[in-house]
């Protein structure tokens, strides 16, 4: 399918040969936890190769806009594409210019928690091979017992699959055994979090009380999962202690290692006052547009350039909003005079009433207390198709036989279909939904080819079938399927297909 070849490619370009660097030698004693290797933990290396045969990688591809918008942030050093055998691996190893932030996760494992390794084995299966990433998606996993593992495949740096392109670059991913919005976190697994966040702190130079920009927002250095995602992880019981994690692993380093931004403002030095441009933001679903921020001077001091505006976190208004950081226009804004900044919104697919927040920094360390508030409505999308063709080409398939079938939808509705991203749109299986295809051995059947369909245009949704092991009269149901949204009426579209 062109869709996933173009994803594959996206992923796998480049011709370096690989190199193995190794983790940094050191004792148990010295680490202040225990650490395990790949090899001690079984990792079967030969999962890391490229093989047509494997799962097309599930990942999520933004638009071309985001890698042009923090190019400088996702600039890498080196990308190796091949092992030291010369065979091709499904992910290089890409390495950034630098890491920055430290994510932490958990598994949201209930089984095999008093089998660490076997566990762990399962999971490098599944996001290598099933998941199609080349490896485990974390750089370190820790079990309940406090053990430490090394996970990504590559050494100091290496690029993981943890938290998507939104974050991957320039980031390490950590993950704890477990399901914590069910179970507290054991006290050895906690020392141990802290002793390995305390050395890689310290090894990038890392405040772990600290907040920097990322991706176009300001937000901690050490960080959940979802403050970058849509999701859970790494469970509210690890969530609670972030605070408290961060002090202990600055108080291991000592602060005084670590230059602090001054945030503590003198209101007569910086404050100002916002002019608002209108009364309330309207805009369509899926729309971008730009909104002109206007902050009048009624502090004592000069802002100058690096002067800007960034998204205060709020789940609600992420999950609607993409929204990045916007630089002041003039190169110095005085006492008394009006400073103006760009600012980019582009609504995502939910429709509704929400406040975005936004926080000045002045002069790029001063950061506000205050908070600007724009009142913003969505208009609700709608998602409907037209069923223009499909067809079977046979109507009976041999044991093990492959069939490709199309099937053709116009797009109803008045939002755009993509074919990548959070949201994509596929054709999953039906009667009921989300359960294992028999053709397809999986919950998704049908991968449309456009990259995007307009309203109004036509979308080609490809299937990749194979016979079931069984011989038989099988009726396959499908559904289309807003990927994290909603699933459509299905029309009680199906295929008969008889097995001999």
């Amino acid at each position: 399918m062109k869709l996933q070849l173009k994803i594959v490619t996206f992923i796998i370009a480049s011709t370096c040969i690989a190199s193995f660097l190794p983790q940094t030698e050191a004792s148990s004693a010295e680490r202040g936890y225990n650490f395990i290797t790949r090899q001690q933990w079984g990792a079967n290396e030969d999962l890391r190769l490229y093989s047509k045969d494997n799962p097309v990688p599930d990942v999520i591809v933004f638009e071309p806009e985001f890698y042009v918008r923090y190019a400088d942030e996702l600039k890498l050093q080196k990308i190796i594409s091949k092992n030291s055998d010369g065979e091709k691996l499904t992910w290089p190893l890409e390495y950034p210019e630098q890491v920055s932030k430290i994510f932490i996760h958990h598994t949201g494992s209930s089984n095999n928690l008093d089998d660490p390794e076997q566990l762990l084995r399962n999971i490098y299966r599944s996001h290598a091979i099933t998941r199609g990433w080349g490896d485990i998606g974390y750089n370190y996993i820790i079990d309940t017992e406090g053990n430490v593992y090394e996970g990504r495949y590559g050494g100091e740096k290496v690029v993981g699959a943890h938290v998507g392109p939104m974050g991957n670059r320039g980031s390490i991913g950590i993950a704890i055994l477990g399901n914590y919005n069910e179970d507290e976190l054991t006290d050895k697994a906690k020392n141990a979090l802290t002793a390995l966040l305390a050395e890689k702190t310290k090894l990038y130079g890392i405040d772990p009380e600290g907040s920097s920009y990322f991706r176009g927002e300001y937000m901690p250095n050490i960080l959940g999962h979802q403050s970058v995602m849509e999701t859970s992880c790494p469970g509210k019981n690890i969530a609670d202690l972030l605070p408290e994690i961060r002090k202990t692993v600055a108080d291991k380093n000592g602060q005084t290692e670590y230059k602090k931004a001054d945030t503590r403002l003198a209101v007569k030095d910086f404050s100002f006052e916002y002019i608002p441009v209108l009364n309330e933001i309207k805009m369509p679903a899926d729309r971008k547009m730009q909104y002109t921020v206007k902050l009048k001077n009624t502090g004592e001091k000069t802002w100058d350039e690096n002067t800007r505006i960034t998204l205060v976190s709020d789940p609600l208004v992420k999950k609607s909003f993409i929204i990045g950081t916007s630089k002041i226009n003039e190169k110095t804004i005085a006492p008394g005079e009006i400073g103006t900044f760009k600012l980019t919104i582009q609504s995502r697919l939910y429709g509704g009433f929400n406040y975005i927040r936004l926080r000045p920094m002045f002069n790029g360390e001063h950061l506000s207390e205050d908070a600007i508030s724009i009142p913003t409505v969505v208009n609700n999308p709608t998602f409907d198709y037209e069923i223009m063709a499909f067809s079977i080409p046979k109507k009976s398939l041999s044991l093990g036989e492959s069939l490709t079938a199309i099937v053709e939808l116009k797009n109803t509705g008045n939002v755009k279909w993509r074919n990548y991203g959070t949201h994509r749109i596929s054709l999953g299986s039906a009667n009921p939904i989300d359960r294992e295809s028999e053709f397809t051995g999986s919950t998704r059947m049908g991968f449309l080819e456009e990259a995007i369909v307009r309203p109004g245009q036509v979308g080609h949704f490809v299937f990749n079938l194979k016979a079931p092991s069984e011989i038989g009269n099988y009726t396959e149901y499908f559904a289309p399927v807003i990927e994290n949204i909603t699933w459509l009426d299905g029309r009680n579209m199906k295929f008969d297909l008889k097995i001999i």
